[in-house]
Parts: C-alpha cells; structure tokens; sequence
C-alpha cells in the first residue's frame, strides 16, 4: 500500500495521529485529516499536496481542500499500520498527489464473512423516509411473486381480521380487531427468519383482557425500538382509548409482557405516528359525540401506567376548518400528519413547538382539489407523501419540499385500469425503496363481492401522473385461495405482508378471515442494503423509526438489524457485518447497535453496486459518502472504534506538531 521509493519533495508540516485514540493493532485505516498548517507555510499549498509517512514514502491521499489563504487543508489518507498506544507520524508534502486514494476499495466476495462500511456526512438529521449510504440490490420488474398462508386458527385461536401491522426487525405483529366472534384481541406474530409457510413460525396470545382492562378492537401498531402499542379503536360496545402494549424484550406469550392503560375517554384512534419520542394516536370516533378531533399524545419516555404521561388536545377547528375524523398518520422527519377519513382537511403538527399551542397546528383545505376523497393511510418517500384511496381510485400526493397550503403542493390522479385490473378501494401502503404498494380492500361498491386483492404500484422514479409509472396484480389470482380485503401491513425490507381483515360474503355480513398475503419486492440476486435511515411508517396505519438498518438478503430469507437511534448531521461511520454462523451487526460511530441471527449464507451480489441511493436513483442519502468500503471477513471492533474517534475530532486524532 506504500511506494519503495522515498519521495523527494519540500515537507510542508509533521502530523502526529494521537496513540492514545488508537483501540487495537490495525492495517489500512483510512484516516480524515482537518488541519491547518503554519502561516508561514500556507502558500506552499497553491502547488498541490499529498501525504507520506515519516520515512517519505507516500501514502493513499486524496485531498479534498488545500487553502493556500487560511492554511486549511481537509482531506484522506490511508495509514498502513497503526497500534494502540503508540504514535504514528505523518509528513504533508509540497507537490501533486501520485497515489490516488479512491473513493471506493471494494473486494469481490466469494461467500463467508464480509462487511461494508461508509465514512459519511449528513446535512439534514431527517429521521424518515430512506436513505441508502451503499447497495447490491434491485426491484422485481413486475409485482407478482405472491404467497398466502391462512394463519387464522393459529394456536388454536380465532386469528382473522386485523386492522395494520408493524415490524420490529425479526417479527411482523398484527393488530386483532374483529373476528367472525366478534371484537377481539387474539394478537398475531410472525416470525420472518421462519419459512412463510410453516405453522412453527406463527405465534397467537389472547390478550383481550390485560391488567383487569377490556383490551379489543385495535387499528394499527407503533414499535418504539422496545414496546409495541396497539392502538385501540372499539371493543365491540363504545369506541375507547384502552392502549395495549406489549414488551417485546419479554416472551410473546406471556401474560408479564403485557400491559394497558387507560386514556380514559370514549374515542377510538384509527392509526398512528411516532417521532422517535412521542406516540400520536388519530383521532376517530367519539361514543356519543361523532367524530372527534382529539389527538392523543403519549411521551414514550416517561412511565407507561402515569397519567402524566398521556395528554390530548382537540384539533377539529384548526386554521377555521371542520378537522375531524382521521385514519392513520404519519411522520416524515419533520411534521406530524393526520389522514382524512371522511374526505376532509389534512391536519399536520410540528413537533419543535409545544403540542398543546395552537400555532403548532396547521390544516390544507382539500377542498381546493377536484376529487379529493376519503384516505386510509399514507406512506413517505422521502420527498412526497402518498395518501391511500378508501374505496374510491383518485391517489393524493404531496410535496413535502413546497408550500402545505398551496393547492399547487398537491397533485391527484386516477390510475383506473391498470394492466387490465379496475383499482380502486385501498387500506395503507408500503414503500420498498422505489415502489409505493397501495394495500387492496375494498372497492367501495359491494360487501358482497367488492373485497378484493389487486395490488397497485407506483414508481417513485417516474411521473406521478404517467400511466407508465403504475403497475397491478391480483394477489387472489396469483396465490390463490387468498380473498383479499386487506387492512394495512408491514414491510421486512423485501417482503410485504398484507394484515387479513374481510372476504366477500352472499348476504354482504361481516365475514373476517386470516389469509396473509406476502409480496416479494426483490429482484433475483439482491444482496444488501446499508441504509443511514430506514423507513418506518411503512404500511399505512402505524409506524416506527429504525434509524440507521443493514438489510441481508440471504439464501433463507432477509435478515434486518434495525439501530432505533437518534440520528445527527456531521460526520459519521456507519458499517453493516454479516457472518453465516454469526449473524448481522450493525455498527453507528463506534458502537454495535443492532445485531439480528444468522440464517445461512447471504446472496452474493450480482447486481451493481450503488452508493449515496438504490437502484434507479431512488433512497438518495441526504448528504455524502465520502468512503466506502465492501471486504471480505468481520469487522474488527477496534477499527470501528478508532475511525469513530477519528471522525467525532480530527483535529485531536491527527494535528499539526511542526
């Protein structure tokens, strides 16, 4: 990694890299330099620079900035060797660079062990949508590739009609609304390192009543990065506000794992946001009033069972509008948004100020747009905010980057026929990274025979308005016996799970059953994906924020680490490590934040590698890679640390001494 020959060139100044931030006996450690250099010295740099060690052999350099004016100079090196304890010195050096550090050193990989680490920097700390730092994966052109188990008398239960889903990293959790006994509260587990179609990888628990509480009747889940809470909608006699929540640190289906409280008003809540502290519950339904504008808020941070810790505030005559009656909400990294049921205004709150302050508060008249109608649901891509049909066909999206009040942020448009299916009457959506999934339930015409299970897709990367951007399939043709009639669901990272709800029944009766429908969004030989940030209100009625994940495709099945960290601008080491015996790693500045099982060998990557976004361009990183690295083998704890002290303060990691 060094020339043989000394270099013969005017030294410019001496570095020293500090021992003492070294953690391990390391080789090819690629180090970021900030320094300045003498004032007497400065002009020395208009010629060019590059790095050599303290023998005069020059090293791997790329330099970023050189300011001959102020003496700054920003750039990489590659250092050979470093040990712990000891001092390493580096020499500035006059003169063009001769070995080019690249941006990129990626190793072919031929099974096994490997790694992949990024040197980032991130502008914006925005905590939603996706943004990928490096990938070997790609989208299935068509989506097809659907499968159906009937997980309805799971452990002997009554398991059919749930209202949404989450995922927590390894399992998929249902939220049990109605079954064909009635309200119920027959939970639902799947778990995604276990084959789809085996009975061993479902899990039921009868949680209907839970601390001496009546815990049914449910719409949607959050999963805070340790509880899951089941948002409560109607027991089968009021509308309530009876929260259950479950510890995932705890066994599934013990009783100690579970917990509830009270609001202790007669709403129901159809859906929810999280923003990585607060829960937000949308308001639905008031037992005797009608519907309600009060949102629930709950301080994740605080103790669960104090009422302290659980505040409301009555939106319904926000900005002079009749807001009332929600279905779903959503967080984009920045604003709170509420979903329209009832075809009426769109609410969105902003966090930074006090929730309970009417300026905090604003609302879009959709009446200003032609066919604007009843939503369920919504789903972010990182720019636009799609908001899902309820029984109609007319997709809302808006521009989260212009005016909220500008009927010119909102565009509408019918997709109709689409690849010969009518699509229309949907329940959430999933974003895979480039396609937005619109969940099939209803078409808005018949109980008898208008549940159904035709899926329609957008490309994010096309014209929101081309009919070339939409896709569909039937699900029910495709795996049969699946019904349709989903509502909401989650995403694994490849695959879709669609929550089973309601089938067509002659006398148009509520008729629940438990037929999961899974869509698979990969194409054939996708590997990884690194992502800074992971989307996490995937699904359309519930949400959660993962922060930085590693996604492996393996030979069985994907494995996801999810980190639930708060996330910063400035610079950052972010790497992904997968083993076949020991399972995937996620390392964040230093620190192992996540860690999934193994489940075999992972797919070798046989597609292109794409850095800062996927495939297509989609996922873009809301800042820079500066470095990547794809290796072979584990990555070793010392490197992790030492480029994380490197990055957190290089002008203490390597300085000037002369």
């Amino acid at each position: 990694m060094v020339t043989r020959k000394p270099i013969d060139a005017n030294v410019i100044s001496r570095i020293r890299i500090d021992g003492e931030r070294i953690h391990g006996a390391l080789e090819d450690v690629v180090i970021r330099l900030d320094i300045i250099v003498p004032p007497n010295r400065c002009a020395q740099l208009a010629t060019g620079v590059h790095v050599c060690n303290a023998d005069g052999l020059e090293l791997d350099s790329r330099i970023d900035d050189a300011d001959p004016q102020t003496g700054q100079v920003r750039g990489w090196v590659l250092v050979p060797v470093l040990q712990c304890g000891e001092h390493a010195e580096l020499t500035l050096v006059s003169g063009p660079i001769r070995k080019q550090l690249l941006e990129q050193d990626l190793v072919q990989l031929h099974g096994g062990a490997f790694h992949v680490e990024g040197w980032i920097h991130i502008d914006e700390a925005r905590l939603e949508g996706v943004q990928v730092v490096a990938a070997s994966w790609d989208f299935a052109s068509r989506p097809t590739e659907f499968s159906t188990y009937d997980a309805g008398g799971t452990d002997g239960q009554p398991t059919q009609g749930f209202f949404g889903a989450i995922f927590d990293g390894r399992y998929v959790y249902f939220a049990p609304q109605c079954n064909n006994e009635g309200r119920h509260g027959h939970a639902l587990r799947y778990d995604t390192h276990q084959a789809f179609g085996e009975a061993e990888a479902w899990q039921a628990y009868d949680a209907g009543i839970t601390e001496g509480l009546r815990t049914t009747g449910f719409y949607g889940a959050v999963f805070d990065g340790r509880f899951v809470y089941y948002i409560p909608r109607f027991d089968g006699e009021s509308h309530h506000s009876r929260v259950l929540r479950l510890d995932t640190a705890g066994e599934f289906a013990d009783a100690e794992s579970w917990s509830a409280f009270d609001a202790g008003r007669p709403i129901s809540c159809q859906g929810a946001a999280f923003d990585g502290r607060y829960v937000y519950f949308a308001p639905g339904m008031h037992q005797q009033d009608g519907p309600s504008g009060c949102v629930l808020r709950f301080d994740s941070r605080a103790p669960f069972h104090h009422s302290s810790s659980w505040i409301w505030y009555d939106v319904a005559a926000t900005d002079g509008l009749d807001c009332r009656c929600f279905d779903g909400a959503l967080f984009d990294g920045r604003h709170v948004y509420f979903v329209p049921l009832n075809g009426g205004p769109v609410v969105r709150y902003d966090p930074n100020l006090a929730f309970d302050e009417s300026r905090a508060w604003e609302a879009f008249d959709t009446s200003a747009l032609d066919r604007f109608a009843a939503c369920v649901g919504a789903v972010f891509d990182g720019r636009r905010i799609y908001f899902v049909p309820y029984a109609h066909d007319a997709v809302v999206c808006y521009d989260t980057e212009s005016d909220f009040r500008d009927e010119k942020s909102w565009t509408i448009f019918t997709p109709g026929m689409v690849d010969g299916l009518a699509c229309r009457g949907y329940d959430g959506a999933v974003f895979d990274g480039r396609w937005v999934s619109f969940i099939p339930f209803w078409d808005g015409e018949s109980t008898s025979d208008g549940f159904h299970a035709r899926l329609l897709r957008c490309d994010t990367t096309g014209d929101f308005t081309s009919p070339e951007s939409w896709q569909a399939a039937d699900g029910s043709q495709l795996a049969p016996p699946n019904p349709g009639g989903f509502n909401g669901g989650a995403f694994d990272g490849r695959f879709i799970y669609m929550a089973p709800w309601r089938q067509n029944d002659p006398a148009g009766e509520i008729c629940a059953h438990g037929q999961v429908l899974r869509l698979d969004t990969a194409a054939a030989g996708s590997s990884f994906q690194l992502r800074w940030v992971d989307c996490g209100h995937n699904g359309g009625l519930g949400g959660s924020v993962p922060g930085p994940s590693f996604l492996v495709n393996c030979v069985e099945g994907p494995v996801s680490a999810q980190a639930h960290i708060p996330i910063t601008r400035g610079w950052h080491h972010v790497a992904g490590v997968y083993c076949p015996e020991e399972g995937a790693q996620l390392w964040v500045d230093g620190e192992c934040v996540a860690r999934q099982p193994a489940r075999g060998e992972a797919v070798l990557p046989s597609h292109a590698l794409t850095v800062g976004q996927l495939a297509g361009g989609s996922g873009a990183l809301r800042g820079e890679v500066a470095q990547l690295h794809l290796r072979p083998g584990w990555l070793a704890m010392a490197q992790a640390r030492t480029v994380a002290e490197n990055l957190r303060d290089p002008h203490g990691f390597a300085c000037v001494i002369d």
